[in-house]
């Protein structure tokens, strides 16, 4: 599950629409939820740097995806878009909101992403060493070192394209895809949540 009004996921559906990519290399701090989960879990069980008690643990991606490698695993799974430079990719997308008059995912943000997106959209890289403790310390109990890290896979965007499809935020994919996007199955209690607040999962 995710919010469809994440920054991130207009994004993805803003460049469906427009068929377009911005050619973007700023990475990206995401993390898969169950990797989140795992570490909230492991922190509420072990202290870090030897020191109980209450610290700041940052939660990172790892290996950090990039902007362009998120947004080029649509034309893997079949969506219609195409790479170009920010420039132009801006130019097209305030003709298609404000000159042609069409309504795009990123149209509440426009002023955001017309600024300057590849400067906007730096993330800072923060120092993940209390999380990378605490996962080794969990490993001697679960027999999994996951210390590591965790990020967002061309794999695990599928399973996320599939999911927003799947609830009708996206389209159906009509491309030639060279990986097919993974069933998902939507409980029809989500569904019938997702109409009882404006039907944004299925109209945005």
């Amino acid at each position: 599950m995710t919010n469809t009004d994440d920054f991130l996921i207009r994004l993805v559906k803003g460049c469906i629409q427009l068929g377009l990519v911005p050619e973007i290399y700023n990475t990206v701090n995401m993390v898969p939820v169950d990797h989140v989960s795992r570490l909230v879990t492991a922190s509420a069980f072990h202290s870090h740097c030897g020191h109980p008690g209450v610290g700041v643990i940052h939660v990172t991606g790892r290996p950090r995806s990039r902007f362009i490698e998120m947004l080029s695993s649509l034309s893997e799974y079949g969506f219609a878009v195409t790479t170009t430079d920010y420039i132009p990719w801006r130019i097209a997308l305030e003709r298609y909101t404000i000159l042609d008059a069409k309504d795009n995912a990123l149209y509440p943000l426009l002023h955001f992403v017309l600024d300057n997106l590849p400067q906007s959209t730096k993330a800072p890289e923060l120092d993940d060493r209390n999380a990378r403790s605490i996962l080794k310390s969990d490993a001697e109990w679960t027999n999994a070192d996951l210390s590591g890290g965790k990020g967002v896979s061309t794999t695990e965007m599928g399973l996320y394209l599939a999911y927003l499809v799947g609830i009708g935020f996206l389209e159906p994919p009509n491309g030639a895809e060279k990986q097919r996007l993974p069933d998902v199955e939507i409980d029809s209690g989500l569904r019938q949540m997702l109409g009882n607040v404006g039907g944004r999962g299925a109209k945005t």
